[in-house]
C-alpha cells in the first residue's frame, strides 16, 4: 500500500467522523428527512469508496473484499443514522451494505493499469459529496449559509489532494495521467492544464 491509499484512507476516516460528529452537534435542529439523507449518503459514499480500495488491495480474495466493504458501509451508515431513529439507522445501514458490496466488485473488476486512477476519481466524488452534506446540514439548521467559503475550501482540498496524489505517484515513477488517458496523451498539448482538469 502506497502514500496515497494511507492519505486516502485516514481523509475517509477524518472527514466521516467530522460529518457524524455534526450531525450529532445539530440533531435537535434537522429534520427525521434530513437524518436519513445524511445517514444513506455517507453510508453509500463511504462503502463505495472504501469497497473500491480493499478490492483493489485484495483483487484475490473478493470474499474478504466484500465482506470489509459492506462492514465499513455499514458501521459508517448506522452511526450516522444512530442521532435520529430506527429508520436512519436502517437507512445507513443497507446503504452502506449496498455501497460496500458494489465498490468491492468495481474494485476487483478493474484493469491494474486503472487501479490508482479509479481510486482517485472515488474519492474525489467522496470528497465532493461531503461538502455538499456538510453544506446542507449548515443549510437544514438555519444558520447563515454563504456558499463562497463552501466553493473556496472545496477548490482548496480538491487542488491539495491533486498535488499529493500527482507527487506521490510520479516519486514511484508511474504516471496517473497515463493511466486515465493512455490514448489521447500525446494529443493533448497543455498537459499540465490537462492535469489540473483531469479529477477537478
Amino acid at each position: 500500500m502506497n502514500l496515497a491509499f494511507y492519505i486516502i484512507l485516514l481523509s475517509i476516516v477524518f472527514f466521516s467522523m467530522y460529518v457524524i460528529y455534526k450531525t450529532i452537534n445539530y440533531r435537535e435542529k434537522l429534520t427525521p428527512m434530513v437524518g436519513m439523507m445524511i445517514a444513506m449518503t455517507l453510508g453509500m459514499s463511504v462503502g463505495l469508496t472504501v469497497g473500491v480500495i480493499v478490492g483493489i488491495l485484495l483483487p484475490t480474495n473478493f470474499f474478504i473484499a466484500t465482506i470489509l466493504g459492506m462492514f465499513v458501509g455499514m458501521i459508517v451508515g448506522f452511526s450516522a443514522g444512530l442521532p435520529f431513529h430506527t429508520i436512519a439507522v436502517l437507512d445507513g445501514l443497507l446503504s452502506g451494505l449496498m455501497g460496500g458490496m458494489m465498490g468491492a466488485m468495481l474494485g476487483n473488476m478493474i484493469d491494474m493499469g486503472y487501479d490508482a486512477a479509479m481510486t482517485k476519481i472515488m474519492f474525489f466524488i467522496f470528497l465532493g459529496t461531503m461538502m455538499i452534506l456538510l453544506q446542507m446540514i449548515h443549510q437544514t439548521a438555519k444558520e447563515k449559509v454563504n456558499l463562497q467559503p463552501y466553493l473556496l475550501i472545496t477548490i482548496a482540498l480538491f487542488t491539495f489532494y491533486f498535488v499529493i496524489f500527482e507527487w506521490a505517484y510520479l516519486s514511484r515513477g508511474s504516471d496517473p495521467y497515463q493511466a486515465i488517458f493512455p490514448i489521447t496523451t500525446g494529443l493533448v498539448a497543455p498537459v499540465a492544464v490537462g492535469r489540473l482538469f483531469v479529477f477537478l
